[in-house]
């Protein structure tokens, strides 16, 4: 994403949607991160914030799905 572009809750919950499949349920607050161009605390705020992924924490990261 452009750095002039604002990046929002609803594009986080967008990048999880996409990323989830059958084989792979859940998505990393890593794997958003990159796919929006965020810091990883960016993008747990924002996701954080969306309305519909569920997450919790796992080791030291934390899934969404």
């Amino acid at each position: 994403m452009s750095e002039s572009q604002e990046v929002t809750s609803e594009d986080a919950d967008t990048v999880v949607k996409m990323e989830k499949s059958v084989t792979n349920p859940a998505v990393s607050t890593e794997e958003v991160a990159e796919e929006l161009g965020v810091s990883t605390e960016e993008a747990f705020e924002l996701l954080d914030e969306s309305p519909r992924p569920s997450g919790k924490p796992v080791g030291d990261t934390h899934i969404w799905w």
